[in-house]
């Protein structure tokens, strides 16, 4: 289960996250959607904690994100799935290619 409990960031005057409240529970899939700028990742990145809120907490099957140490976090890190914007695959390669590419480094 994953878990955000009135998480807000701010980068300088610009509130990117207030006071998001989310939970998933194992199994479900979920979409994140909304306009650019609009903190889809910078939600992400607290998700596996590449990012520290200004306040609130994250939690991953009950534990903190913010007491786990870098070993526990891969392990979080290992489970998720990003796909970028732009610029996140080779145009000239197929998937299968993209795929080994990254599997080959």
């Amino acid at each position: 289960m994953i878990e955000t409990r009135r998480l807000k960031k701010s980068f300088g005057p610009q509130r990117v996250l207030d006071g998001v409240d989310l939970r998933v529970e194992k199994g479900e899939s979920v979409v994140i959607i909304g306009r650019s700028g609009g903190g889809k990742s910078i939600l992400l990145k607290h998700l596996i904690g590449l990012l520290s809120p200004d306040e609130g907490d994250v939690l991953i099957e009950g534990e903190s994100v913010a007491w786990m140490n870098e070993r526990q976090l891969l392990g979080v890190r290992r489970k998720f799935g990003m796909l970028f914007q732009g610029a996140a695959l080779f145009d000239s390669l197929t998937v299968a290619e993209n795929v080994a590419f990254v599997l080959q480094r």
